[in-house]
């Protein structure tokens, strides 16, 4: 966009008051009509949006892995690929970590100079030497986290008893005992079962020239040499976030006495009941497993189990759905698949906009496309596979996944309840409101896939040293006011379905959400970074939950927000403050986080125009002539240090805030 062209945008204001409010505010419609262009240009044929989701590489590190260990052929396209990803993922130091920020990680690191080497690159090309170099600074590889020292178990890179037990057995537990497996958080659990498996058969590839001449890379001392159980407890402190606990470590210490004289029956009927549980996760996700983490291991121990398996071939199949491939980046793993969660934003922005611009085709395409996404049917025999009913519920990704999610199921809520009743009469808007009280925790707030099962988070014995808050379902800020605000919505227009129901749930809601609000006044994001993130949710949801945008609460926290913004009228958070728990400053403002703090502002009918005004400046000044907005640093997380790339969170959070914008400055206007 031209500087003649961002002044003409702030200049035409045409209404007659002469207020201050007048002269603070600007007409962002020419900036908003080039936004929606560029958002209704991203749409898909099927009236769907999906960006991808971008993580790092250890994804297509592990599918080289996988196919090495399965004996799954790569073509050679597909290899040049993968290594054209490894090698648009270096870090500035030519080394590999969590995220494009990140330290380098001996885990990620050593899992890609495998990936590459096994696909026939010399130790000596410039791709991989440095990655040499770092891991024998290191020592080599004893002290790799743990899902490190396990995938290198399988390739006969590291031996079974430097690796911490997981036990299959763990299974047969009684479901009552808080450490039984189906306890765990649905990610956590559905990694760690194949895991068990893969553990309880102490797989290994064979000894090839390759896996010898690996191993007299991976290591300083000769492989044979290795002290192997001294090395189990041997993490690189750098990677550490949670530490393991004294009882983890007695834990594994109990697990290795069993593990010297387990009892063979025991262990073959929990691989059993293992294969039977991969066999529903498969056969519920049309095949591609609910992560892409946890698929490459279902296919894994499927292969150990029967390589002639039909739900293997299916398997493998299906898990191209994970895969995003261009010329530029080569072969990336996406962290998830996410249409319907792209689709419901980009309605909502859009319904924002439609008392300003005409996208009433885009719009009624996109609902018909969000309403086939709702699972309208429950899976048998789900209590055997410690599942809660999906029936009525969303999926992050899409119906195929099988796995919604409460904020999902909150937002496609939102989106749809003004649809067209040709529209609606495809899915069951009373289910989703179902589904979505099925994952309220006894605590007020609403988990993501589930409600909580037990009340310890269990983090005592989280044996994902990279990872915290990882091993049981917690209450979400976010998806505690998604859900509020959809159950608040849906009240409104059908105020004689489940009422009182609905009243109690968004009581309790609110009641968590309030207590959840720190000294500060923000509130803490666990999906996205962060403390901006978290409050703009927050905001909302009490909004929702008190049905005022006059409460305390909301009004100190619009005054925090307020305190964030930068000279430049932007916000930016840096996503340090996820591994500190402390709100910290980026040292340029963020597009897409100037629009969550817009929006939170913007629905609380905050007191601060000027502010607000200076925000919607600042996303003009960033627009680029296209209508969209440039790439910035990346603002989603998980689990405190996984950074998440949402590609088109720059697409819809500034065009929801711009249309807001407008619609209050009309409203105060009176126009």
């Amino acid at each position: 966009m031209t500087k003649i062209h961002k002044i003409h945008d702030r200049l035409s204001l045409n209404q007659k008051p002469t207020s201050s409010l007048r002269e603070q505010a600007i007409d962002v419609t020419p900036a908003l009509e080039r936004s929606v262009r560029y958002l209704v240009s991203l749409q898909q044929a099927d009236g769907s949006w999906e960006g991808e989701v971008v993580w790092c590489p250890m994804l297509p590190a592990q599918y080289v892995l996988m196919c090495h260990i399965t004996q799954t052929p790569i073509s050679p396209e597909r290899r040049q690929a993968i290594l054209q990803q490894f090698n648009t993922t270096r870090l500035s130091c030519d080394l590999w970590g969590l995220h494009d920020k990140s330290q380098p990680y001996l885990f990620v690191t050593t899992l890609v100079y495998v990936a590459a080497r096994l696909l026939g690159v010399q130790k000596e090309d410039p791709l991989l030497s440095p990655a040499l170099q770092f891991i024998r600074d290191q020592g080599g590889v004893l002290a790799i986290p743990t899902w490190g020292k396990f995938w290198l178990a399988m390739l006969n890179l590291y031996d079974w008893c430097g690796v911490n037990p997981v036990l299959p057995e763990a299974w047969l537990l009684p479901q009552w005992i808080p450490a039984h497996p189906g306890n765990f958080y649905c990610h956590t659990r559905l990694i760690y079962m194949p895991m068990g498996l893969i553990y309880g058969r102490k797989f290994q590839v064979s000894v090839t020239p390759l896996i010898e001449t690996l191993r007299s890379e991976l290591y300083i001392e000769d492989y044979q040499e290795v002290n192997f159980n001294a090395a189990r407890s041997m993490l690189r402190p750098e990677e550490v976030y949670h530490p393991s606990t004294p009882v983890l470590q007695a834990i594994y210490k109990l697990s290795n006495l069993y593990e010297r004289w387990h009892n063979k029956d025991w262990r073959q009927e929990a691989i059993a009941q293992m294969i039977d549980c991969i066999r529903f996760e498969l056969q519920t996700t049309d095949y591609t497993s609910l992560s892409p983490v946890s698929g490459l291991l279902n296919i894994i121990a499927l292969w150990l189990h029967d390589p002639n398996d039909a739900d293997l071939h299916k398997a493998l199949e299906r898990f191209e759905g994970w895969i995003w491939q261009d010329e530029k980046s080569g072969l990336r793993i996406t962290g998830a698949r996410s249409s319907t969660w792209d689709t419901g934003f980009a309605i909502q922005a859009l319904q924002a906009t439609s008392p300003h611009v005409d996208v009433s085709d885009s719009l009624l395409q996109a609902q018909q496309f969000l309403a086939t996404q709702q699972i309208r049917t429950t899976f048998p025999n789900i209590e055997d596979f410690h599942r809660i009913d999906p029936k009525g519920g969303f999926c992050f990704a899409g119906v195929w996944h099988g796995w919604p999610v409460s904020d999902c199921t909150a937002e496609a809520l939102l989106a749809l309840l003004d649809a067209p009743p040709e529209v609606t009469a495809n899915c069951s808007l009373l289910d989703s409101v179902k589904f979505i009280l099925r994952c309220q925790n006894a605590d007020g707030g609403f988990g993501s896939y589930e409600s909580r099962k037990i009340r310890s988070t269990l983090e005592w014995m989280n044996p994902a040293e990279m990872f915290a808050n990882s091993m049981t379902e917690h209450s979400y800020i976010e998806c505690t006011a998604s859900c509020i605000m959809a159950l608040r919505e849906f009240q409104i227009r059908y105020p004689e379905m489940m009422g009182d129901e609905i009243d109690r749930a968004m009581q309790r809601g609110g009641l968590w959400l309030r207590k959840q609000q720190k000294l500060d006044d923000s509130w803490l994001g666990f999906w996205g970074v962060n403390f901006i993130y978290g409050t703009m949710f927050a905001v909302q949801g009490l909004v929702a939950a008190t049905n005022t945008a006059n409460d305390p609460a909301i009004r100190k926290a619009c005054h925090w927000l307020v305190s964030k913004q930068r000279p430049d009228g932007g916000w930016g958070e840096h996503f340090q403050g996820c591994l500190s728990g402390e709100y910290v400053e980026h040292t340029e403002s963020q597009v897409t986080q100037t629009a969550w703090a817009m929006i939170a502002l913007l629905k609380a009918e905050a007191n601060h125009w000027p502010e607000i005004t200076r925000g919607a400046n600042f996303l003009i000044d960033m627009q680029l002539e296209n209508g969209g907005w440039a790439k910035q640093d990346w603002s989603g997380v998980f689990f405190h240090t996984a950074l998440l790339d949402y590609t088109l969170y720059r697409a819809y959070f500034p065009v929801w805030a711009l249309a807001l914008y407008e619609s209050l400055r009309q409203k105060k206007l009176n126009i």
